[in-house]
């Protein structure tokens, strides 16, 4: 960049977090959720919490936007993105379900810490880890009492993402998005084939393939998709929370304003 353009570009970066920010706080500001049932509202609100934070987190963070990286955050968005529609299906019943499978993992990973408290020496304790167990304790206390949470090990809805995302009208998502960004966050052959490895030079070798670390370049539509998804998220809430909303989407700011070349609009909704 030259010139300007560096001002140009942190001025895009702030005001399109900023448009993020706000299209959260409008939402929430016109909500008026029930308050004898708060667990409705506290899933809703801190799903679309969790949009908003990965879509600023990308934003401020460039040297994220390829292949390997901005997949992780955006898979993470489409995720959010289904798990906060299959509940607005039936938000009272499935928000509890949402937060009690939360509370059972993490009582089950302080059960994994006291075990291995217990097995330190007596003489040598684990400062770090009991200090640990004694925070989460008092935080999974404070939203219901250790004894009454039960732990699943298996899906939170009982249901597969893909049957959530069908459920929820998120199919297109679920294809085009999700699935693919899989493959990276997982580390499978489809991702590390394509990344990670070239073809050896020597003709002796049978064409085999050997480790690379790629040199990728910064790709703003990573920063694009993730402008969607957050929008869409803002959307499903305005539609099923019945939310009459006026600022722009982020998507609509990064259109208008952004710096880069037309931006790529492939399918993935």
């Amino acid at each position: 960049m030259g010139g300007d353009e560096p001002d140009r570009f942190d001025a895009f970066i702030l005001g399109y977090c900023d448009a993020v920010k706000a299209g959260l706080r409008e939402r929430w500001n016109k909500y008026r959720p029930e308050i004898y049932n708060n667990e409705t509202s506290e899933a809703i609100g801190g799903l679309a919490a969790r949009q908003a934070t990965l879509a600023i987190e990308i934003a401020t963070n460039p040297g994220i936007w390829n292949g390997h990286i901005a997949p992780l955050i955006l898979r993470c968005m489409t995720d959010t993105h289904i798990t906060l529609a299959w509940i607005l299906g039936a938000p009272l019943e499935r928000s509890r379900e949402y937060i009690r499978f939360g509370l059972g993992q993490e009582k089950l990973f302080l059960e994994y810490l006291e075990n291995e408290a217990d097995e330190a020496p007596a003489d040598e304790p684990d400062e770090r880890i009991e200090k640990m167990i004694e925070v989460r304790k008092s935080w999974l206390d404070s939203q219901l009492m250790e004894w009454a949470i039960e732990v699943n090990v298996g899906s939170w809805s009982g249901k597969s993402t893909r049957e959530m995302a069908a459920e929820a009208g998120c199919e297109g998502l679920y294809k085009f998005a999700y699935v693919p960004f899989s493959g990276p966050t997982h580390s499978m052959w489809q991702h590390v084939g394509v990344y990670n490895v070239i073809h050896c030079e020597n003709p002796l070798h049978k064409n085999h393939r050997i480790p690379v670390v790629p040199d990728l370049r910064t790709d703003p539509d990573f920063l694009y998709r993730s402008a969607k998804y957050v929008s869409r998220t803002y959307d499903l809430l305005s539609e099923k929370l019945k939310l009459q909303c006026e600022l722009p989407l982020p998507v609509a700011f990064f259109v208008d304003n952004h710096p880069f070349g037309p931006a790529n609009d492939e399918t993935d909704d």
